[in-house]
């Protein structure tokens, strides 16, 4: 609870800055990871039952690649490996308690890590019925484009002839 009121202040606090110096702040930089294995989507369940993909802001000197593999680990304890580009989001705030923010949303892979509860909330396994419910916000166009470029990568290796 502690953690939400503190992320909430922040925003607020960053928000009355950007007012004060006429909008000119940037948007933060985020990171997300979509990982995939048998069928089911590794997510973060939030105190309200609605769950996100693991990821966070990006950190100074931090690439959006390094912020997604961070986040990963912190909010699953799952060591990630992030390889392709899904898509980039661009979130305007549209309250005074959170921040406008460019994201990037990349598919990755476990490579190791256990997976354990953090203080944002608790890792979890979804079947895409089970997920799409309880998505909010940019996280459902975040698997959307995950689904397309998935099935584009998908027809594009059944498309390549074998070499033997």
């Amino acid at each position: 609870m502690w953690y939400f009121l503190l992320k909430k202040c922040v925003g607020l606090f960053f928000n009355l800055l950007n007012v004060l110096l006429g909008g000119k702040l940037p948007p933060f930089g985020s990171a997300c990871v979509v990982v995939e294995e048998d069928g089911r989507y590794l997510v973060v369940e939030m105190p309200a039952r609605t769950v996100t993909f693991p990821g966070g802001f990006m950190t100074w000197r931090e690439t959006p690649q390094q912020a997604a593999e961070r986040e990963g680990y912190e909010e699953t304890g799952l060591t990630l490996q992030v390889d392709s580009l899904i898509n980039c989001y661009s979130c305007a705030s549209d309250r005074w308690t959170r921040m406008s923010t460019i994201s990037f949303a990349f598919r990755g892979k476990i490579v190791g890590g256990e997976l354990r509860d953090n203080m944002e909330g608790r890792p979890l396994w979804l079947t895409l019925d089970e997920l799409r419910p309880r998505l909010r916000g940019y996280a459902l166009s975040v698997l959307d484009d995950y689904l397309r470029t998935r099935s584009q990568l998908a027809l594009a290796s059944s498309l390549v002839p074998l070499v033997q």
